[in-house]
């Protein structure tokens, strides 16, 4: 009786046991469909993803879960969003309702998203924002409004936005940024205002954006530099202005601005920068005045950028630029952007001062590349800049690079004119001491006068070729009958005599150019000894590239030569046998039939005797060959 008592107790038990477990598991069900949840409407939910995304909805769903961090309600049919429309979602990091006809935000309608991030109403029909519309974000960090039909931001309306950091507003209808605008955004880093209507900025509209690290204006209506407004932008390191009617660049137009790098007036209209114009901008590492009606660039322009590396300057109208221009910025900049001007001479005095450039680009130029040009192609030759230049006059020369001008076509420089300016130029560089010759080039001139080629090395100066036309004396004489006669067809090199020459140039003498006449050849005659050199080098090369090629194709040939025979060796390595079987004549028998005893006999003679052949129907031929090759 106890026994099954006890057993009666013990299914009672696992009875028990077996509904709580049924309990647990619809218990776990429930929670998980709490948790997991997603709204009917809606694509799929994975974890703490909701994507509701492009499914025609025209109001929030509101039994998205309590977990949810991200949603996604971009390209629906909203048209407005109403307070508590999202309850509960005190988790949500990410709301995105961007391309969804939104056309107004009630005030208060996220005043419910504590740990909200970032928030995307861009690119909707959104006109007018009250106060209060942001109210609640205290988290928020990224705020996108761009692509509306926004008008005004009125005072406070981002009053609670204390953590955003990005702000963008571009491709709105603002026109105009009143006073304490973004009051209250203390950690706002970028702000964007690109693309609107803003043709006035009061003041104190930056108030307060210490920490504005960029600011973007470019494609609005200013029509000047809002100086005052951005003197407090201590922390501004990034400023665009571009497509605003500016016109011209006042003096001081940006003091405040001290920690700016980058600063950007691309197609501002811009015909004079003041001096003084970019005072303040010690940190100013790349300046843009592309697409402007420049025309004179003078030392007073950028005197005080003393840390440029990039300058953009294509595309304006320049005609001159001073030699001085780029003096203050010879150690820092990298990068002179010169093309699409009116620039038809440059001189190498301008770029002298660059020691630190490595790129120069002046196409689209009508650059005259005449005895002007030829202190700078010269200069050019000998530094290591990165050049994009050519020449559009003459028009010999039109479209040609100027690093690949021959040398001769500028020995039509050489006229008295030029070597009395040139002449003159030596004698203010003050050649009035003695110079030693080191070496002596005789030439014959067409007009039977003897032409010396002194190669001067001064201790304080570089080599200077001084040219002397010089009545004919014997020993030139004699020269010249000996060239008359062929036996001296080329330049003959007379040993070199170490000479004192004592010259001592006078104004008095400077008079008859004919009689002297004194030009900077060296590098003319190096450089055309250099473009032998590269001539040579390039035939060289050309053999170089096709001795490489006859040799793979040798290679090639031998290669498979030897494929060849190894194949031979493999065939001629292979066992190969062959057995072969008398022919003869057999007789099938039936097996029933009996066999003669003597058939079976003469068993001496080393191989069994066949029977004569019959002329019975299953008698056949059998002959055995075989043939085996491994």
């Amino acid at each position: 009786m106890r026994g099954r008592v006890k057993a009666w107790d013990m299914c009672q038990l696992l009875h028990l046991g077996f509904f709580q477990h049924i309990l647990n598991c619809l218990l776990l069900l429930l929670i998980q469909k709490e948790i997991l949840c997603c709204p009917s409407v809606c694509r799929h939910c994975t974890g703490k993803q909701a994507d509701c995304r492009n499914s025609g909805l025209s109001s929030i769903p509101k039994d998205f879960p309590q977990s949810t961090a991200f949603i996604y309600l971009s390209g629906n049919n909203l048209s407005h969003l109403y307070p508590n429309e999202l309850l509960g979602l005190q988790q949500l990091a990410e709301l995105h309702l961007d391309n969804s006809s939104i056309l107004y935000v009630y005030p208060k309608a996220f005043v419910e998203f504590k740990k909200l991030w970032y928030l995307h109403l861009n690119n909707n029909q959104i006109k007018d924002l009250d106060p209060g519309t942001f109210e609640g974000l205290s988290n928020l960090h990224s705020l996108c409004l761009q692509n509306n039909e926004i008008t005004f931001v009125p005072r406070g309306l981002f009053s609670d936005l204390t953590s955003v950091q990005y702000l963008m507003l571009q491709s709105n209808r603002l026109s105009i940024l009143g006073s304490g605008t973004f009051f209250g955004m203390i950690s706002l880093r970028i702000l964007n205002l690109a693309n609107n209507k803003i043709s006035r900025i009061s003041n104190a509209a930056f108030h307060h954006l210490d920490n504005l690290t960029c600011l973007y204006l470019e494609g609005n209506n200013l029509t000047c530099v809002p100086s005052n407004a951005f003197e407090e932008l201590n922390n501004l390191e990034r400023l665009s202005l571009s497509q605003n009617p500016i016109g011209s660049i006042p003096p001081f137009a940006f003091k405040g601005l001290e920690k700016l790098e980058y600063l950007s007036l691309r197609s501002a209209n811009i015909t004079t920068i003041s001096v003084n114009g970019f005072s303040g901008l010690n940190n100013l590492k790349k300046l843009v005045l592309s697409n402007n009606n420049l025309e004179n660039v003078t030392s007073s322009t950028f005197a005080l950028l003393d840390n440029l590396m990039f300058l953009q300057l294509d595309r304006n109208k320049i005609i001159y630029i001073a030699d001085n221009t780029f003096e203050k910025m010879g150690s820092s900049l990298k990068i002179l952007n010169l093309a699409f001007n009116n620039i038809i001479d440059l001189q190498s005095d301008v770029f002298k001062p660059l020691v630190s450039l490595t790129l120069l680009q002046a196409n689209n130029n009508p650059l005259n590349c005449s005895c002007r040009l030829y202190e700078l192609i010269n200069w050019l030759v000998s530094s290591s800049i990165s050049v994009k230049m050519y020449c559009q006059n003459p028009s010999n020369l039109r479209g040609r690079h100027l690093n690949y001008v021959q040398w001769r076509s500028f020995i039509n420089c050489l006229n008295p004119t030029t070597r009395s300016k040139i002449f003159k130029t030596i004698k203010s560089v003050g050649i009035h001491h003695s110079t030693t010759t080191e070496s002596m080039v005789w030439n014959r001139t067409p007009k039977h006068d003897t032409v010396h080629e002194l190669y001067l090395r001064n201790m304080d100066a570089n080599k200077v070729i001084i040219r002397a036309n010089l009545p004919t004396i014997s020993a030139s004489q004699q020269h010249d009958e000996e060239c008359s006669r062929g036996m001296l067809r080329e330049t003959t090199t007379v040993p070199a005599q170490v000479i004192p020459v004592n010259l001592t140039v006078d104004e008095n003498r400077v008079a008859s150019p004919e009689a002297f006449s004194v030009s900077f050849e060296t590098p003319l005659l190096c450089t055309e000894q250099m473009e032998k050199l590269n001539q040579s080098f390039e035939i060289l090369l050309t053999f170089f590239i096709l001795a490489c090629a006859v040799i793979f194709f040798l290679i090639y040939k031998i290669i498979q030569f030897k494929q060849r025979l190894n194949i031979q060796k493999n065939s001629d390595n292979r066992i190969e046998y062959y057995g072969f079987y008398q022919a003869g004549r057999y007789n099938i028998t039936d097996p029933n039939q009996s066999i003669p005893q003597n058939s079976l006999g003469s068993s001496g003679l080393g191989h069994s005797r066949l029977s004569k052949p019959t002329a019975f129907e299953n008698q056949a031929q059998v002959i055995l060959f075989e043939h085996s090759a491994l």
